[in-house]
């Protein structure tokens, strides 16, 4: 999610839940349990403002050799979430539409404008927000997998925001409920694999808890934090060249889930890639590029 993933500072209404007493001499009752489910009704649409920023610096390669840089990509838009159809199974296929949007990328603090461009995807998942399958129907880009054997760093294969990209929709689609009612301080763990190349595999582990139960908006919401963390080591050859690459990605999600609608009120992500890449070969000069991503994002019901 998208995103998927999502974080940054936003105003929250909390409310604090009180755990009630019982009389003295009487035995306390048991914590209360949630059954976490998302629910709907085919054609229900809900609206979503989202808001995403990413900062990269590192190493880039460039036409008088390498070179130290930044980028800083900024990006609002408002999203339309509709239930397409639900399974008897509860599976929900849900088609997300960009109503409208802007955005910034700039090298070196150096910001512009871009052009504003239409996106839909359709994504099945589980009733507990697995992901089972999920296609882009207008706004994909072009071959990520795509490879220079001339010079592979400069591939859309091994480009960084790729990679942030992938393992944060790869842990995001992961990121589900468990099977049984669950009460707050509850905790589940979910691993996972992403093959960001032919030779590197990337194991990635996500812990999910039950934190805390608030108020926002006047409704009772179920906060669910995920961290993820996925150790980066593989190697590749590439015509002539060797290409190894090592790293780790970090991440955190935090969903605020009305368990009475089963719908998602708001989201908050933060995600982290640090990467070193070289590019070797017989009798050639050995190439490094180090590459620090920070992402954060932010999503919000509107109605």
């Amino acid at each position: 999610m998208g995103r998927w993933g999502v974080i940054a500072a936003l105003l929250v209404a909390v409310g604090v839940v009180v755990a009630m007493q019982a009389p003295s001499g009487q035995p306390s009752s048991p914590p209360q349990t949630f059954l976490l489910r998302y629910k709907g009704k085919p054609g229900e649409v809900n609206r979503y403002r989202a808001w995403f920023i990413l900062r990269m610096a590192g190493t880039f390669p460039g036409p008088n050799g390498m070179r130290e840089g930044r980028m800083e990509y900024r990006s609002e838009a408002t999203y339309l979430h509709k239930i397409v159809s639900v399974a008897d199974d509860g599976t929900l296929e849900i088609e997300t539409t960009k109503e409208s949007g802007k955005a910034q990328m700039g090298v070196d603090e150096r910001m512009r404008d871009l052009p504003d461009r239409p996106y839909k995807r359709v994504v099945r998942m589980t009733n507990r927000g697995k992901v089972l399958e999920e296609r882009v129907v207008e706004g994909e880009e072009g071959d990520e997998d795509e490879v220079d054997e001339d010079f592979p760093l400069a591939s859309p294969r091994y480009q960084p925001t790729r990679w942030l990209d992938k393992l944060f929709e790869t842990a995001v689609h992961n990121i589900a409920f468990p099977e049984q009612a669950i009460k707050v301080g509850d905790t589940w763990q979910e691993r996972v694999t992403e093959n960001l190349t032919p030779n590197c595999k990337v194991p990635i582990t996500i812990a999910s808890r039950f934190k805390e139960l608030v108020k926002l908006d006047g409704r009772l919401c179920a906060v669910i934090e995920s961290t993820v963390d996925a150790p980066i080591d593989g190697q590749d050859e590439v015509g002539e060249w060797t290409v190894a690459v090592r790293g780790r990605f970090s991440a955190t999600a935090t969903l605020y889930f009305d368990p009475e609608r089963g719908d998602e009120m708001q989201s908050l992500d933060e995600g982290r890639l640090v990467l070193e890449m070289t590019q070797s070969g017989a009798n050639r000069p050995t190439i490094t590029l180090t590459h620090r991503l920070i992402s954060r994002g932010k999503t919000v019901l509107l109605d």
